[in-house]
């Protein structure tokens, strides 16, 4: 065999163009050499094989003869197991049964296989590699797989003389199919694998499938139709998410994914596209990263001190990832062996993950998409500028859209109006909107609004306007916890922890509103409570002692309600030792804060 420099190929190539290689094998009549395929563990060869080669080479002058040599120790293991390729190759070809009539009998352990097909009985004596050498034509391709997988005792010289016997003396067109040889994995090749690689390849193509390829092929063909969700390119973005080129695990996947793309959840167009699309992407991520057997976990190790590192960035994600996959849980629920996931499950799974992770609304996430055209503003013509003027004008009167984007709203407002664009509301009206959106979310709105991103705009006009909105969220917020905290001398049912709970949100909002609860029923929840509800009242004035107070005084108000609790506590007593000794403490707690607030109050 004249000598040539072994080619490896080390860019990543579609099926297409590594057919184009391998036809361009099959073409070149003038050299006898071998070429190979490696490629990861389950990264689907034997799947290219037996699927789009074969159907490629169906089409020509080649017949595939695909032998795996799991398990090969000899010479004659191989040439049998030829034998036995070629009978299940079912050739119709008059010389070939004429060989098959000839030899039959001689075949030791596959004669039965061969007389049963061309229904002789003859016994000839003849050699196994005789046989395979009379029926192997110039027509067969023969692909060995599994090539690393041959007996750990395999006679590896007589394996390399079968080879090269094949490729130069019957110039017979030969692929080796092997798993990556890569790194330190090189340095211990056995003696096959490097006198084949050193002798007889030529060249050797890497098996590296693109995800998207082995996407469309495994996981879309019978993804339920929807009427505006593009599954397809959701599963894209999953798969391209996972890194997944493993089309094992993307088979193992296949029936979940299958199951998660037949939700009536994905067909809800009430539930925003864009929701809708993001959540199955990551139904694809997770389930292909489980599949692959890489779920994620928490990081074992402690975030790094160098919280701008890259091992601080990469801890951060982790835990990221972590925290969404386990929001998403009856995806590991059902690889486990021992789940039960049903398609009522997953549909309730699917729901819960979507409302956590992706609840904005469609009016929410059309305002964002506004802002984020209008401030390229300078790149869009009027007729594009008035296409999302029209939009923005019609979402800001309807106020359904998330408090969230707010800020965005007031941008666009004052974007639009510095471009002189006509407004068909007045500010008044503006303003009006933005309340109702408010009222939907006060907390929200009150935290928001009081921000440095509000407050740090440079125009007066704009920071008013925030104000004035910043304003009316905390009022209608005071007013919302005044009417919580408005409980009635005669009322029962709430516990000794609820009432910490109202009196807890009201003193974080402004502790002029605890005034509005009662004394008189704060002191006989405690009187009747068990322990834990009893510390639970108790450790809340414990907590308002070092509570912050505007101006640093507290008010009248304020002053005269702790007395009276004290007061109507005094006027009690608990039954129970330890109740008694809780009733003491609560006393004490109340006259230090008395005590702190002994000082001249606001009237």
């Amino acid at each position: 065999m004249q000598e040539e420099i072994m080619e490896t190929c080390r860019s990543k190539e579609p099926a297409d163009q590594l057919i184009d290689h391998i036809d361009s094998y099959l073409r070149d009549k003038d050299n006898q050499y071998a070429i190979a395929l490696e490629g990861d563990w389950g990264s689907g060869k034997t799947r290219f094989i037996e699927g789009k080669l074969n159907e490629y080479l169906e089409k020509g002058e080649y017949n595939l003869v695909r032998v795996s040599m799991f398990g090969i120790a000899t010479a004659d293991d191989l040439y049998e197991r030829i034998v036995m390729a070629l009978v299940h190759l079912s050739d119709k070809g008059m010389k070939a049964q004429a060989a098959a009539k000839t030899i039959g009998g001689a075949l030791n352990g596959i004669s039965r296989a061969l007389i049963k097909r061309t229904g002789l009985s003859v016994n000839l004596a003849v050699g196994i590699q005789s046989v395979a050498c009379l029926m192997l034509k110039k027509k067969h391709f023969l692909v060995f797989d599994d090539v690393e997988r041959r007996s750990k005792h395999s006679d590896d010289l007589a394996l390399f003389g079968t080879m090269n016997d094949l490729v130069e003396r019957l110039g017979l067109k030969v692929m080796l199919v092997s798993n990556a040889w890569e790194g330190s994995d090189v340095q211990s090749m056995r003696e096959f694998d490097r006198d084949v690689r050193e002798k007889l390849i030529w060249k050797v193509y890497p098996f590296k499938p693109c995800p998207s390829a082995l996407a469309k092929e495994i996981l879309m063909g019978d993804c339920r139709p929807s009427e505006d969700l593009d599954m397809h390119s959701a599963i894209l973005a999953g798969v391209e998410a996972s890194g997944c080129v493993n089309a094992r695990a993307m088979i193992r996947a296949h029936e979940l994914i299958r199951r998660i793309c037949s939700l009536e959840v994905l067909q809800n167009t009430g539930i925003a596209l864009q929701n809708r699309f993001y959540a199955l992407r990551d139904a694809v991520h997770f389930a292909l990263l489980t599949s692959m057997g890489n779920a994620p976990s928490m990081p074992q190790n402690g975030k790094p001190e160098e919280w701008l590192s890259p091992e601080a960035l990469e801890y951060d994600r982790r835990v990221s990832l972590y925290e969404q996959y386990s929001d998403f849980s009856v995806i590991g629920k059902a690889f486990d062996p021992s789940g039960d996931v049903d398609i009522e499950d997953l549909e309730q799974g699917f729901k819960t993950y979507i409302w956590k992770r992706y609840p904005s609304n469609r009016d929410t996430l059309e305002v964002r998409e506004i802002a984020k055209s209008m401030r390229c503003a300078y790149d869009l013509d009027d007729d594009n500028v008035d296409g999302l003027a029209q939009r923005y004008y019609d979402l800001v009167t309807r106020a359904h859209y998330s408090v969230d984007c707010l800020h965005d709203v007031l941008e666009v407002y004052y974007l639009l109006s510095d471009l002189k664009w006509e407004c068909p509301f007045s500010q008044n009206d503006f303003i009006k909107y933005c309340k109702k959106v408010i009222d939907a979310d006060l907390d929200k709105a009150s935290e928001l609004l009081s921000g440095p991103v509000f407050s740090a705009d440079e125009r007066r006009k704009r920071r008013a306007l925030a104000e004035e909105l910043e304003r009316y969220a905390r009022t209608e917020l005071n007013k919302k916890m005044s009417s919580q905290l408005m409980i009635s001398e005669g009322a029962e049912g709430l516990t000794g922890r609820e009432i910490a709970r109202l009196l807890n949100d009201a003193a974080e909002r402004d502790v002029k509103v605890l005034v509005n609860a009662s004394p008189r029923v704060i002191v006989e929840s405690f009187c009747r409570e068990d322990a834990a509800n009893q510390e639970a009242l108790r450790k809340f004035f414990v907590h308002l002692h070092n509570v912050w107070i505007p101006g640093g005084v507290p008010s009248a108000d304020l002053v005269e309600w702790i007395l009276e609790i004290k007061t109507a506590l005094e006027e009690t007593n608990v039954e129970t030792k330890t109740g008694s000794m809780r009733r003491r403490l609560f006393l004490r707690n109340l006259e230090e804060l008395e005590s702190r607030f002994g000082y001249p109050v606001q009237k």
